[in-house]
């Protein structure tokens, strides 16, 4: 067997906002149309419930994806709000460079914080306050932990399933940890792993917070197996 580095590999080259699978194929969808759809006429085409689409096309639309407006009035003797009607966004160009950026700006953190892992955490907790909107309701554990490795699919990481702790290779995973496989600044976390790393750590944490689970915490062990990370979310 070939000697691997310890942690992920560099996210894959594609787009600036990497997508799940599912979220990039209603991505697809959404672009292949001549005029703008509706949740229910996507539903229709994938099958899925109108409530999972609405949470695709929602995201979207908050990366800058899709945009979405209100459809025509609804006609006479009809009740409700008219649909949201999503269409392809026009993308302005993104400056190059934001992962040598993001290692410089670790590097300064650094150098400069006191504590470069608080500091890290703290910065990863800002950035999960601006990008995740508070639960609007009660939120399981379960969902909380799936809606948080979305989150994390789609910055770009690649999530595999972890067998727990002393269990064989092949057992299934046990619910809790998984592996990052993949990193978008692979590069500035190898180099300022106390920084970085606990950006990411951070994130976890407060989204977990945000979706109404503060007794779940992350725990984050960087380069700890060849190709991978290990992520742990779970009680507190």
């Amino acid at each position: 067997m070939e000697n691997s580095p310890l942690g992920p590999q560099p996210a894959a080259p594609g787009p600036a906002l990497p997508l799940s699978g599912a979220r990039a194929a209603v991505l697809d969808l959404v672009r292949a149309r001549r005029s703008p759809c509706t949740v229910e006429e996507l539903a229709g085409e994938t099958g899925q419930h109108p409530n999972t689409v609405r949470e695709h096309l929602e995201a979207l639309v908050a990366v800058g994806l899709l945009e979405a407006a209100a459809g025509a009035p609804a006609g006479q003797g009809r009740r409700g709000r008219p649909a949201k009607r999503y269409r392809p966004a026009e993308l302005a160009p993104q400056a190059p460079g934001y992962a040598a950026l993001a290692g410089v700006l670790a590097a300064e953190v650094a150098r400069l914080a006191p504590d470069p892992a608080a500091a890290g955490a703290e910065a990863g907790r800002s950035w999960a306050r601006r990008a995740l909107a508070p639960a609007a309701g009660p939120v399981s554990a379960k969902d909380a932990r799936r809606r948080v490795l979305t989150e994390l699919d789609e910055l770009g990481f690649a999530i595999a399933p972890a067998p727990a702790p002393g269990a064989p290779a092949d057992a299934a995973d046990s619910g809790e940890r998984v592996r990052l496989v993949a990193c978008p600044l692979l590069a500035a976390a190898r180099d300022e792993p106390r920084v970085v790393c606990s950006v990411h750590a951070g994130l976890v944490d407060e989204s977990l917070l945000l979706l109404g689970q503060p007794g779940l915490r992350a725990r984050l062990e960087p380069f700890a197996e060849p190709g991978a990370c290990l992520l742990t979310i779970g009680p507190a």
